[in-house]
């Protein structure tokens, strides 16, 4: 996993799904309000019927997460100032978590990805 920081605040990481390690096994930290995990199973394998008792649950950031199926995109980082700090290339089978920071988004080739982030929506969008 590669960790990206903004002074000494971790504020995205990007993942390969490749090369997941059998078992389930957490990415992102128990406080992120974006929950993900890697899971390998061999054939066969039953998660036990389970459900999730509904929980308060209270979120003040949206965190996003950018699957790559097919193609290749690059993830621009952005600090407080609105400078690109750095410039992050994710490729097919590979993840990126952004947890608290500007981000653009530029697609190198055509491209099928799966963005997952925290709801319910709101239209908060501010460009810089």
């Amino acid at each position: 996993m590669q960790k990206f920081f903004l002074g000494k605040k971790l504020v995205a990481f990007k993942a390969s799904l490749m090369s997941v390690r059998e078992g389930t096994h957490p990415l992102s930290s128990p406080e992120d309000a974006l929950q993900i995990m890697t899971m390998k199973r061999a054939k066969g394998h039953v998660a036990k019927a389970h459900r999730h008792v509904p929980a308060h649950r209270e979120t003040e950031l949206l965190q996003e997460c950018l699957i790559v199926i097919k193609g290749k995109i690059r993830i621009d980082l952005f600090d407080t100032d609105k400078r690109c700090f750095k410039k992050v290339v994710v490729k097919e089978g590979e993840a990126m978590i952004i947890l608290d920071t500007a981000h653009e988004v530029h697609y190198l080739e055509d491209t099928l990805a799966y963005e997952l982030k925290n709801g319910p929506f709101i239209d908060d969008k501010e460009f810089i």
